[in-house]
């Protein structure tokens, strides 16, 4: 909450920002086409080459009838793009619509029982099926080529003596046996190929994720380290110094000794935080058991930023408390929030409650260096949701200077209510001060 930040946004937007510069926005859209769908591509192609060629083929040089003929060969070039996905019932259409050719074709009127177009038909279907599908599935298919070549050749055999054709038709089975095999070969090997590439690709992926986490890891223990080196150490000398100032400082009176004594203390909390914020900037485990403030810890809040001399107001939504009171303007305690915290617990998730505490946290402290000397009212309410508003006026006149900021708080009230998809106002008021909103889902 601050009253210097008049262009601060008004909402909060679920959608990340890339503006940062330290996380790469969205590229352009690029076209692409993936081998999957080059594959439905050139399948439907060779099917329509297939129906075009097959059919007047059939029905012109094999006398088949036209009706059949087209059934046929709509039968052959369905099964080639059916084995992408579903290899079975395109092995079982495939080899079907092949027998089908088998014993509707003239075995005098060309190559049988593989007329060209039948038999182009078949090599591509266990070309797609050894590309797409485990090896064993292709040797299926073969097997099934091979075994309509040998029910042709018992049909030929049983049908005629002739020396002549019975050794045109065995050459026709033999060349499809053979020129299927090399195309489960092929496409066998083309399909362990790829796989490897494949594979190859995504463990160099990995890697490439692996070494920008490791930098990543080594820019926050530096972070991390200069702020152990800088800021741990000074809040340290500040707890040191505050703790042994009536000690140092023989005659002090009592309300110096109580202001020393809560500057020792909120300076054992803040370290006691920076300790956890490294130990999460380093990925440390252990930082996940670090006992995190929550809701219930609000009141405490209040009553440590008022014993440095700032007027703060807190309102507590009665629910919110079942068993216990409500903090009022100018109370210097706290009634009921003890005697309540396991209930807060109870109401309001962790996450929520740690958020909600963050938020009540920084837009104070942005009042504080802001509006120096300004009233300050927090309200906290839970209904359907956690409900925020914290709100202060104009900065007192006087010797009082407004601290300047780094324009990180309202960015990350709004990044941590976000995250729960919480939405967040903040502004200035016709007044001079500023007001902050949030709500969180509970």
């Amino acid at each position: 909450m601050r009253a210097a930040e008049p262009s601060a946004p008004s909402s909060v937007s679920s959608t990340p920002s890339s503006g940062d510069g330290l996380t790469p926005g969205p590229s352009p859209a690029r076209g692409s086409f993936s081998r999957s769908g080059w594959t439905w591509l050139l399948t439907y192609c060779a099917a329509v080459v297939l129906i075009a060629t097959g059919w007047p083929i059939l029905a012109a040089v094999h006398h088949v009838h036209v009706a059949i003929a087209m059934v046929l060969a709509i039968g052959q070039a369905a099964a080639v793009p059916l084995a992408v996905r579903r290899p079975i019932p395109a092995i079982l259409l495939g080899t079907a619509a092949a027998l089908g050719t088998t014993l509707a074709t003239d075995p005098t009127s060309g190559p049988w029982p593989w007329p060209v177009t039948t038999l182009i038909a078949f090599i591509l279907l266990v070309l797609v099926v050894a590309l797409r599908h485990p090896w064993r599935i292709g040797a299926v298919t073969w097997c099934a080529g091979a075994l309509v070549g040998g029910l042709g050749l018992a049909l030929e055999s049983s049908a005629t003596a002739e020396a002549a054709v019975s050794s045109a038709t065995l050459s026709n089975a033999v060349v499809c046996a053979s020129i299927a095999g090399g195309a489960l070969a092929v496409g066998s090997a083309l399909q362990v190929l790829l796989a490897s590439r494949s594979q190859l690709d995504h463990e160099r992926q990995l890697t490439a994720e692996e070494e920008t986490k490791r930098r990543e890891l080594q820019q926050r223990n530096r972070i991390a380290q200069e702020l152990h080196d800088v800021v741990a150490h000074s809040m340290s000398v500040i707890s040191v110094q505050a703790t042994t100032a009536p000690y140092r400082l023989p005659g002090m009176d009592e309300p110096t000794r109580g202001e020393f004594h809560s500057i020792a203390d909120s300076s054992r909390r803040a370290l006691t935080e920076m300790r956890g914020l490294l130990a999460i900037l380093r990925g440390d485990d252990a930082a996940d058991t670090t006992p995190q403030p929550t809701i219930a810890d609000i009141p405490q809040l209040v009553v440590t930023t008022r014993s440095s001399g700032a007027q703060v107001e807190l309102e507590i939504d009665p629910e919110l408390l079942p068993l216990g009171g409500v903090t009022t303007a100018g109370g210097t305690g706290v009634p009921g929030a003890a005697s309540a915290a396991g209930d807060w617990s109870a109401v309001v998730p962790p996450a929520s409650g740690l958020t909600a505490y963050r938020v009540v946290q920084e837009a104070i402290s942005n009042a504080l260096r802001h509006a120096p000397g300004a009233a300050i009212r927090v309200q906290v309410s839970v209904g359907d949701q956690i409900g925020i508003r914290i709100a202060n006026g104009p900065p007192a006149r006087g010797g009082l200077v407004a601290s300047p900021g780094a324009g990180l708080g309202l960015k990350g009230i709004r990044e941590r209510v976000s995250a729960l998809g919480g939405t967040v106002k903040a502004g200035p008021t016709p007044e001079g001060g500023f007001t902050v909103k949030a709500r969180l889902p509970l």
